[in-house]
């Protein structure tokens, strides 16, 4: 009677140990060839760059402003010459202005005649045309999973270089208004310059050759600013002329960080 109680208990569970010794590798054997498809896709880049020409225009705004602001209309033209390294020209043109504190200063200092001689402020030069040179790494390929049947497949990229801008700067100190009581106007200077540049950034393909970038791009050129002059003599200069008080010293370098949203096409 034992025995039979004991083979009857028994035979439940060899029922299940059974069972799932089939659907156990079935699952498995799911699961991994799920995961091969999934490394196919990626290695395999469902979106190729590679032996293409690039265009890429782009729209960005300056971050963290304190003195100006600025606004970049940007087109890049490249080529990629593998899966991860490409090179680009860029140009564009880049619109500028005095930020809400700049503006502040520039009224404080209209105001007032210094006794003393006086320094410009720092930062003030901004870009006004730029073009560069720009060598691309893009060594990460990835997919994002925004719904279940929708994957969103993406590049990674590091980009750095340089090249040559157009600058432009309005003074907050030196105004010239030919003896009038009132300032008609703050010196405006342009100059060219050198400038290196280096951002990180994301191409999300939306169709096959067309997807959607975003990056930062860090922006530096040489800062210089008039020191030592006097204001009442600028304030008798006649306006429009050149500048004649004070030294240009050169005062390091201008840092300007951009987030440029736009698109990428490739043929």
């Amino acid at each position: 009677m034992r025995r039979r109680s004991f083979n009857r208990t028994l035979l439940p569970i060899l029922a299940i140990l059974l069972g799932g010794s089939v659907v156990v590798p079935e699952t498995a054997r799911a699961q991994e060839s799920d995961e091969i498809i999934e490394r196919i896709v990626v290695r395999n880049r469902k979106h190729s760059v590679w032996n293409t020409v690039e265009i890429a225009p782009t729209v960005g705004v300056s971050l963290v402003n304190r003195m100006t602001q600025q606004l970049n209309l940007q087109l890049g033209v490249g080529f990629n010459f593998s899966e991860e390294w490409g090179l680009d020209v860029r140009g564009g043109w880049t619109f500028g202005d005095l930020t809400s504190v700049g503006k502040t200063a520039q009224q404080h200092r209209q105001s007032q005649i210094a006794v003393d001689l006086v320094d410009e402020f720092q930062d003030l030069w901004r870009l006004k045309w730029h073009a560069m040179l720009m060598p691309r790494w893009s060594p990460i390929y990835g997919k994002l999973n925004l719904l279940t049947e929708l994957p969103l497949h993406f590049q990674a990229y590091v980009t750095a270089g340089g090249g040559l801008a157009g600058l432009e700067m309005e003074s907050v100190v030196y105004c010239q208004s030919g003896g009038a009581a009132n300032c008609d106007g703050f010196v405006v200077e342009e100059r060219q310059s050198f400038l290196i540049a280096a951002g990180l950034g994301f191409r999300f393909f939306v169709a096959q050759g067309f997807g959607l970038r975003i990056e930062l791009m860090d922006v530096m050129y040489p800062d210089e600013r008039r020191t030592g002059f006097d204001m009442r003599d600028a304030h008798a200069e006649q306006p429009g002329t050149p500048p004649g008080e004070g030294t240009i010293t050169a005062s390091g370098l201008t840092n300007v960080l951009f987030l440029n949203v736009g698109a990428t096409v490739n043929f």
